[in-house]
């Protein structure tokens, strides 16, 4: 972190921090049809349209929120702030990460507060990509989801292994410290943003006022000012931003909801996704892994409405949901413009007016397997976007190299 750029702290939009913590953290649903194109996605929040919608919402009990105020959970974190450490090197239980440490080793303490660590890391995850608007093609953007897309897999696993549990929970936690170590500017950026969403949780109303979720986003961010000012190196700043994380994910765990949104949002991905892969025909199949990926956060999703799970747990599956559904779209693209490009490898080669240069039709046949690799190996939606691209500037210099 030692060198960041003077830029660096603009990358804080502070309008959509204040906004979503003056919510509650409130996550907006997507409204998906199925005649929408590839890649074209709308959101809108969550709006109370009737009162059995109202008569539907969870409510947190006052017992719940005295408890939450003064407790963390099963998960009792070191909170003492330390230099963060990211050494490439580091494993599964000794992976080295910044204080306050979320995961919790069922060796030492229990598998259900092993489960419970993993689930608010996954929230914390959610969080920070929104707080920081990080660029989604970046490094440690691609890692992070993919750490929580593989922890929202195991979290919905009743029968996952402890230790597979806590393996999960300690990459994700890392993965979280490595992107926050990446896009924070330093602890100016951190105090300033703090101080902003503290003015929208207020919103000119006393504290008394706040409903649950608020009073305790509210006192994470005080707790987290307070550290800060307490130590405000670079480490200082991130450990107490990851303390603002855990709070602001206790909070989203206790905020009103209705289990049926997320229902509904299920069925329109679902509809979406079979219109759209019964569409793509033969090609489809070249996205195979893309849709097994996407079939397994559904199935994530969909296990944890069964439970009636809290919002945390929702939140987090429908997240994953979202990725490796954005994911499969821009893949079954990409294939469909794979198969369009190989014919062109059978272009005739040599000097006459009309034919190809042989080093063309090897350069194109390079960039159609760089794109096919892509399609086997990614995950997310951004590697694929970038092969797309890379593929039809191919297609093109190979088509413009024709000889004249």
């Amino acid at each position: 972190m030692d060198n960041k750029q003077p830029g660096k702290a603009k990358k804080w939009p502070f309008a959509v921090l204040a906004t979503v913590i003056a919510a509650g953290g409130v996550y907006a649903l997507p409204q998906v049809f199925a005649d929408e194109s590839a890649g074209s996605r709308t959101e809108s929040a969550q709006t109370q349209t009737s009162s059995a919608y109202t008569a539907q919402k969870v409510q947190p009990s006052s017992a719940a929120v005295n408890t939450s105020l003064t407790d963390t959970s099963s998960v009792s974190p070191n909170l003492q702030p330390t230099q963060i450490r990211t050494s490439s090197g580091s494993t599964a239980g000794n992976a080295e990460v910044v204080l306050p440490v979320i995961s919790v080793d069922p060796n030492k303490t229990s598998a259900s507060a092993s489960r419970s660590a993993l689930l608010q890391l996954q929230i914390m995850g959610l969080k920070t990509e929104q707080y920081l608007a990080f660029g989604a093609a970046e490094k440690q953007s691609i890692k992070l989801i993919e750490a929580r897309n593989r922890a929202t897999e195991v979290f919905s696993d009743p029968n996952a292994p402890a230790d597979r549990v806590f393996s999960s929970s300690r990459k994700l936690e890392e993965a979280i410290d490595r992107y926050n170590d990446e896009a924070l500017g330093g602890a100016n950026t951190i105090a300033s943003a703090l101080a902003k969403a503290q003015t929208q949780i207020l919103n000119g109303r006393s504290e008394s006022d706040l409903d649950a979720s608020g009073k305790l986003a509210l006192q994470g961010l005080r707790e987290a000012q307070d550290r800060l000012n307490a130590n405000s190196t670079e480490a200082g700043a991130l450990s107490a931003y990851k303390y603002f994380l855990l709070r602001s994910a206790e909070a989203n765990d206790i905020q009103s909801f209705n289990p049926a949104d997320y229902s509904t949002v299920l069925k329109q991905y679902e509809a979406n996704i079979k219109a759209r892969t019964e569409a793509a025909g033969s090609y489809a199949k070249a996205a195979d892994k893309l849709k097994k990926a996407y079939d397994v956060s559904a199935k994530s999703l969909a296990s944890a409405l069964e439970r009636s799970s809290g919002k945390n747990a929702l939140d987090a599956a429908q997240a994953s949901v979202k990725v490796t559904y954005d994911a499969l779209n821009e893949g079954l693209t990409l294939a469909e413009e794979i198969v369009q490009a190989r014919p062109l490898l059978d272009s005739p080669a040599g000097k006459e007016k009309g034919q190809y240069g042989a080093s063309k039709i090897g350069t194109l046949k390079r960039a159609i397997g760089k794109a096919e690799r892509s399609l086997k190996t990614s995950k997310t939606i951004e590697p694929l976007k970038e092969a797309r691209t890379k593929l039809a500037a191919a297609v093109t210099e190979f088509k413009n190299s024709r000889n004249s």
